[in-house]
């Protein structure tokens, strides 16, 4: 993706019109006309805290974490909350992670986001943040891929932040701050899979999407066949419809290209799609590993860290 272009979608003016029923929510403008201006108007929800830096009281227990681009923020978390309905995201001095099996138990997602790799990161201590994503889900439809997003964390009051700055962060003045409460979520230990994949496979994402996108008109599952000199991936309907997609090992849209023997495996293409076609807006490319009825596990690295996601096969 070319760095100066922003992948908007057309939903971004409808949600701007959207209802965060359940968030407080508080914005401002740091100039004297405007502040009057929103002050007057209610900018702020009723409820909302005013002080501190953007209106809210920080305690001496308030982390900071600070995203340097909204697009990073935005797909990563539609990708989960595609997948999710809650989840702890654990956060410590080394960064931010979160392992969490979906409902239906057929898909686990790993996120690594470093802390190196963030504009500003004040957490020197382990955190555990319970967020609900159908309130989260309110609030990514309003980050733009320019924008800057903080993450704060309240652990003194049980709650954290999102603020809204623009690509000049706080500097810019404005801002929009979205008040959420931090949930109890009992997860079970979920260790990660400990898999040897005879195939590995790194090809250009938005081929990838393409393809699955396609079968996606077809059947509501994929199936993938890799041999040592191509990849298939088949979708077959009902009524004889059928899709075939067959790469070379040697074809331009591979970046690696590592198979032994012959491996076919069949997964569901609409969890696929929920997780991957956010991902696209912010990755180039994906490394997919699978075996004879094993889960497969997409790789996905993006300018500030990696994910990785694991779906049960469908075995007949």
């Amino acid at each position: 993706m070319v760095e100066g272009e922003e992948p908007e979608k057309e939903e971004r003016e409808e949600s701007e019109e959207e209802e965060t029923e359940g968030i407080e929510t508080e914005e401002t403008e740091e100039t004297t006309e405007e502040t009057e201006e929103v002050s007057e108007a209610g900018g702020a929800e009723e409820g909302a805290e005013e002080g501190g830096v953007g209106g809210v009281v920080e305690t001496e227990e308030y982390y900071r974490i600070m995203f340097p681009k909204g697009k990073e923020f935005r797909y990563v978390f539609t990708a989960l909350a595609n997948l999710l309905q809650e989840s702890n995201l654990v956060i410590d001095s080394e960064g931010i992670k979160m392992k969490s099996i979906d409902p239906s138990k057929v898909s686990l997602v790993i996120l690594n986001i470093p802390g190196s790799g963030l504009e500003e990161y004040t957490v020197t201590k382990e955190l555990k943040v319970g967020i609900s994503f159908d309130l989260i889900k309110k609030i990514l439809k309003r980050v733009k891929a320019r924008e800057k997003v903080e993450l704060g964390v309240d652990t003194a009051k049980n709650r954290f932040f999102i603020t809204i700055y623009t690509k000049k962060g706080r500097e810019g003045g404005f801002y929009r701050r979205f008040g959420l409460p931090i949930i109890n979520i009992a997860e079970e230990e979920v260790p990660e899979p400990k898999l040897e994949y005879p195939v590995r496979i790194r090809m250009d994402m938005d081929i990838f999407v393409d393809v699955l996108s396609a079968a996606s008109e077809f059947s509501d599952s994929v199936r993938f066949i890799a041999k040592e000199d191509s990849l298939s991936i088949v979708a077959e309907g009902e009524g004889g419809k059928a899709i075939e997609t067959t790469y070379s090992s040697s074809d331009e849209v591979f970046y690696e290209y590592s198979v032994q023997g012959s491996h076919d495996s069949t997964y569901s293409v609409e969890l696929l799609l929920d997780f991957i076609k956010p991902m696209k807006q912010i990755g180039e490319t994906v490394t997919i590993e699978f075996d004879n009825n094993k889960p497969l596990k997409l790789t996905i690295d993006f300018a500030i860290g990696s994910i990785q996601f694991y779906l049960a096969p469908r075995v007949a």
